[in-house]
């Protein structure tokens, strides 16, 4: 079940069934989706709301809100004690969620972390967070960002190495101009004035689209 934020029940989201379960499909190279959701009413947007966020809202108070990427990485982390855990439904997270969490967190600094997963899809998925935040950050609100190890999830993380790595992974997350920056500059060769001056351009475009003068 997926509940809004009082706890009720809006929706549902279930895991599709593998192969070797489901009737043949006639396009042999058809691949299902991994989960599905219930179709948008007018009580339950999927781009609007998060799993587990009647949990999360309740705890927000003593730990800072987590975003992972599905249910059952969700599910995993409640069980250890990670309990302000919350994950989108089955998208990228998008500007309404972004604006939730910040509502989530009673706290005059709101800097939530995205935790995703260490491989090229997870980093994908943060680069397109931080993009999306942007015209959103304000002072004393943005987000923060932390990588697991490749290979690793949530899931998996907290399952083979205790809650305790777990967390000190989260207190190691970056800032979000910390992460643009490492993103545009890692690996790269800026010994020309040329070259420099390209950066420099990239970052005042990136800082541009941040409505906020101060932040900006």
């Amino acid at each position: 079940p997926v509940m809004d934020i009082r706890g009720r029940p809006i929706a549902f989201g279930g895991r599709v069934l593998p192969d070797h379960m489901r009737p043949p499909h006639k396009d042999p190279n058809y691949k299902p989706p991994k989960y599905i959701n219930s179709s948008d009413t007018n009580l339950f947007h999927k781009g609007r709301n998060l799993y587990a966020q009647q949990h999360a809202r309740q705890h927000a108070n003593d730990r800072d809100i987590v975003v992972v990427e599905g249910y059952m990485d969700v599910i995993a982390l409640h069980q250890s004690g990670v309990n302000t855990a919350v994950a989108p439904l089955g998208t990228a997270l998008t500007e309404d969620q972004m604006a939730h969490l910040w509502r989530m967190t009673p706290h005059d600094v709101k800097m939530p972390i995205l935790c995703f997963d260490g491989d090229n899809a997870g980093y994908r998925a943060a680069l397109r967070a931080a993009e999306r935040a942007l015209p959103m950050l304000k002072p004393n609100q943005s987000l923060r960002f932390c990588f697991l190890p490749e290979g690793e999830d949530p899931d998996t993380y907290v399952t083979g190495r205790g809650v305790k790595a777990f967390e000190d992974l989260l207190a190691r997350a970056v800032s979000l101009s910390e992460f643009l920056w490492t993103h545009y500059t890692a690996g790269k060769n800026f010994t020309s004035p040329e070259l420099r001056a390209g950066l420099s351009q990239t970052l005042d475009d990136i800082a541009s689209r941040v409505q906020d003068g101060g932040v900006q």
